[in-house]
C-alpha cells in the first residue's frame, strides 16, 4: 500500500464523509506518511453538491492547518484543492496558489456549472476538455493532472477520439513535466461499462496509461478518498492498478509534491 496520498476530500464538498480529524486518523492507523488534503475548490457560486461554499474556505484552511499542527510528529499534512482551469474564476484561483501548498487539475465542467464529464461529450467537448488541462498547465496553476480520464465516465466507448485525446494528455505532461495521476476513486462511486476491450470500471482507463507510459510520463497514484474508512484498505488501490498491469509505469511514489508545487508558483500567470 502506498504511503503519500495528495488527493483527499473532506464532507464541505457535499459527496464525502466525515470529519477532516476522522480523516487524519485512519490516515495515521493505515500507515500513510504523508496526507494532502484537496477538497473541490469553491468558486462564486455555490454548487453543494459538488464543491465547498466560498464562505467555508476559511474554515478549510484553518482546520488542516490546525490538524498539521497537531499531529506534525505523527503525520506530513498539506493544504491543498482540486481545482478547474476556468477564466472566470481567475481572480479566486489566483488566491488560492498564493495561499495553499499545493493545487490538483481536476477539470469536471468545460466552464463554471457548465457541461459536466457525467454526461456525455461531443468530440469537440473531448478536445476542449483537454485544452482546458493544458491551459492551467501552460499557466502554472496545478501541480498534478488528476484522473485525466475523467470525462470517460460519461463517454460511451473507446474511440478515435479518446486515443487522440490520450495522446494529447501524454504530450502535455512530457511539455510541461506534469505528473498525471492513475486515479483509485476511493468511496466514489463508479459504474461498470461494456467497452471493446470488456467490462471494467468508468476510470482508470487503459489507453491513457498506455500512452503515458509509452511517453514515460510522470504517475503519481491518488486515493481520491470521500471516507475516511478508505485510508484502511487497498482494494480500490489494487483494483486500480490492476488496469495498468504490465505497462512500464514511471511512477512517482514519493513525490515532494510541495517543493515542486512552490517552483511551479513562479511560473503562475
Amino acid at each position: 500500500m502506498i504511503q503519500t496520498n495528495w488527493h483527499t476530500h473532506t464532507a464541505r464538498c457535499g459527496h464525502a464523509t466525515g470529519s477532516d480529524e476522522e480523516y487524519v486518523l485512519a490516515a495515521i492507523e493505515g500507515g500513510f506518511k504523508t496526507l494532502g488534503f484537496s477538497d473541490h475548490a469553491a468558486y462564486n457560486t455555490p454548487e453543494p453538491r459538488s464543491r465547498m461554499n466560498i464562505e467555508q474556505t476559511e474554515d478549510y484552511f484553518q482546520s488542516i492547518r490546525s490538524l498539521k499542527e497537531k499531529y506534525k510528529d505523527q503525520i506530513d499534512i498539506y493544504l491543498g484543492m482540486e481545482a478547474e482551469c476556468f477564466e472566470s474564476e481567475w481572480d479566486t484561483l489566483s488566491r488560492y496558489r498564493k495561499e495553499l501548498d499545493y493545487i490538483i487539475l481536476g477539470q469536471h465542467n468545460l466552464w463554471l456549472d457548465g457541461p459536466d464529464v457525467y454526461h456525455p461529450f461531443s468530440d469537440e467537448q473531448v478536445m476542449r476538455y483537454v485544452e482546458l488541462i493544458e491551459e492551467g498547465c501552460r499557466r502554472g496553476l496545478c501541480d498534478y493532472i488528476a484522473h485525466p480520464d475523467v470525462f470517460m465516465w460519461g463517454y460511451p466507448g473507446v474511440d478515435g477520439t479518446v486515443r487522440k485525446a490520450a495522446e494529447m494528455l501524454a504530450d502535455i505532461s512530457v511539455k510541461y513535466d506534469m505528473p498525471v495521476e492513475l486515479n483509485c476513486g476511493s468511496g466514489v462511486k463508479h459504474e461498470k461499462k461494456m467497452f471493446t476491450d470488456g467490462e471494467r470500471y468508468a476510470y482508470p482507463v487503459r489507453i491513457f496509461f498506455e500512452e503515458f507510459a509509452k511517453k514515460h510520463c510522470p504517475v503519481i497514484v491518488g486515493l481520491d478518498v470521500h471516507n475516511p474508512k478508505f485510508f484502511l484498505t487497498d482494494e480500490y488501490f489494487k483494483r486500480a492498478m490492476s488496469v495498468v498491469e504490465g505497462l512500464d509505469i514511471n511512477w512517482l511514489w514519493d513525490y515532494d509534491l510541495v517543493s515542486a508545487a512552490e517552483k511551479r508558483k513562479k511560473l503562475f500567470y
